[in-house]
């Protein structure tokens, strides 16, 4: 009995060692990078070619409007992007239709580096000078600080736009900054400086909670009644592998769009 409680014990004591030599692994956790979320007012950087449209409904004190921006972009190159946006306007008080101004443009968007993307972007008018057509694309102009371009009535722009992205596991925040001059038939030409800081936090694999907020700088301009004007974009964004739809609320926050109770709510989808 001696003999064999010595014995058991020896193989215990041989076996101990050589179990912690061969701990037991924990299991493989997969690890998924978001994906990259296309933000409210910033330039559109989660694909180099997609089809989109944005539609809209902007109101203000005797005053409302629906506006509609279709548009395509293509691949060009490893890095490179051209696209093209043609909107349309409905103002309600004037009972009239119109077409914006048609917008072309072309970028590139990095991809190694917290530089995301550079891109220049010119509009040409459609819109009319006079009549109840460009009462009709001056109301969607006005409260749109992210992109009144789209509908200035008989304006011709050209925007230089460059921007930074920062991404985490749950969080991303893009910077925007950029320059554009607005031309108008016998008025002279308004330089314009644009900032916009965004972010989005990713509340479910396919969902995120974004904000922004854009401002726009006139002070080249000594002629202009606000050097500033300002707009806070909130929005929810659904997104998968083949693109995204966001549901915007932008809300003007200088004095003369809270003096006219102006806002707009939007719907984009992007997509392949």
């Amino acid at each position: 009995m001696r003999f064999a409680t010595v014995f058991v014990a020896t193989i215990l004591a041989i076996a101990a060692p050589a179990h912690a030599e061969y701990p037991t692994l924990p299991p493989l956790e997969l690890v998924v990078q978001p994906i990259d979320v296309d933000g409210l007012g910033v330039l559109a950087i989660a694909r180099h070619a997609d089809l989109f449209v944005d539609a809209t409904y902007e109101h203000a004190d005797a005053s409302d409007a629906i506006g509609l921006a279709p548009g395509a972009r293509i691949k060009v190159g490893e890095l490179g992007f051209l696209e093209g946006v043609l909107p349309l306007a409905y103002g309600f008080q004037p009972g009239a239709a119109a077409l914006g101004n048609v917008m072309v443009g072309g970028g590139l968007l990095p991809r190694d580096s917290h530089l995301v993307g550079i891109a220049l972007r010119i509009a040409a008018p459609t819109s009319p000078e006079l009549g109840s057509g460009m009462t009709a694309v001056k109301a969607l102009a006005l409260p749109r600080v992210a992109d009144p371009e789209l509908y200035l009535p008989h304006t011709t722009s050209a925007e230089l736009v460059a921007d930074w992205r920062w991404r985490g596991d749950s969080a991303w925040v893009q910077a925007e900054v950029g320059a554009a001059g607005w031309w108008e038939p016998g008025v002279k030409w308004l330089p314009v400086l644009r900032a916009t800081a965004a972010g989005g936090v990713h509340v479910e694999p396919w969902l995120d909670l974004t904000a922004s907020f854009v401002t726009r700088s006139f002070v080249l301009a000594s002629d202009q009644p606000e050097n500033f004007v300002h707009t806070l974009m909130l929005g929810m964004i659904g997104r998968s592998d083949r693109g995204q739809v966001a549901v915007r609320l932008e809300v003007p926050v200088d004095d003369s769009a809270r003096n006219a109770n102006r806002f707009v709510v939007g719907l984009e989808f992007r997509g392949r």
